[in-house]
């Protein structure tokens, strides 16, 4: 009895989950989709979930703002059908925003699959003013890319092996200096590469109507090289784009605070700094 009970829960969870994966799968649009919506003159609200400074640098038009940690308990009136939008660049907030904001009466929300960065990548309207602005390339942490890795990010090695094969460590042992291997470290992403620039040649020639992936560079620590691409891929129209911050400095330590190896010597940093 006591099993026959324990089998009938089993079933029932699983039922409920392959519910809740079913909900979560179907409850997403396109950038291309959102454009197309609107461009109709859809009935279809765009909810803005990033910090308000984030918004008023530029949205998508039309969009209101409601930041993420607001959405719980925020008194929305029925809103019909929506559409959600985090930044696309690491993280799911804006599926969490869509759970939530699912459960309010007169509300149907979907995510808007790669967010606001896959928005711009795919050249949607913006209110973002024309001309130069400051450039603010987001970082990533390991601890962020470690929970959120999946297969719509795309690892970008940009990371050199040191000259020297051997460095003494700070015991006085001599130790190989090998580079981290990112398809272990990282499984669940869908790969990783050496040039990010082909890529959207592929998925042209893919025909992929996807969000473009989002791109995690790793350099060797020096923070430079990664810099230096970031602004090449985003000269290039490609906004998802994240730098690990460390690079294979914090790598090499599994992302914990204090011995970290920069080039071929071994140094204390405090995690604070």
């Amino acid at each position: 009895m006591i099993a026959m009970n324990r089998l009938n829960a089993l079933q029932t969870s699983t039922g409920a989950l392959i519910a809740v994966v079913s909900a979560v799968a179907c409850c997403a649009m396109t950038p291309a989709e959102l454009e197309q919506q609107l461009a109709r003159g859809g009935k279809i609200t765009a909810i803005d979930i990033r910090s308000t400074s984030l918004f008023q640098k530029g949205h998508i038009p039309g969009a209101i703002n409601v930041p993420a940690s607001l959405i719980p308990q925020k008194q929305l009136p029925p809103m019909g059908r929506v559409v959600v939008y985090d930044s696309g660049l690491g993280g799911d907030e804006a599926g969490a925003a869509v759970t939530a904001l699912n459960r309010k009466k007169g509300i149907q929300a979907e995510v808007l699959e790669g967010g606001f960065a896959s928005w711009e990548t795919n050249q949607g309207l913006t209110t973002r003013e024309s001309g130069l602005h400051a450039e603010e390339l987001p970082m990533i942490s390991y601890e962020q890319l470690k929970k959120s890795q999946g297969a719509h990010m795309v690892l970008v090695d940009l990371r050199k092996a040191s000259k020297q094969p051997e460095l003494q460590s700070a015991g006085g042992t001599v130790t190989n200096q090998s580079l981290t291997d990112l398809h272990k470290t990282f499984p669940m992403t869908r790969g990783v590469t050496t040039s990010p620039l082909d890529l959207p040649r592929q998925r042209q020639a893919a025909g992929a109507t996807t969000e473009p992936p989002l791109l995690v560079l790793i350099d060797s620590g020096d923070g430079v090289t990664a810099q230096e691409m970031a602004r090449t891929l985003r000269a290039n129209g490609l906004k998802r784009v994240v730098i690990l911050a460390g690079g294979e400095a914090v790598l090499a330590h599994e992302g914990k605070p204090g011995l970290q190896r920069l080039g071929t010597t071994l140094e204390y940093q405090r995690s604070n700094k």
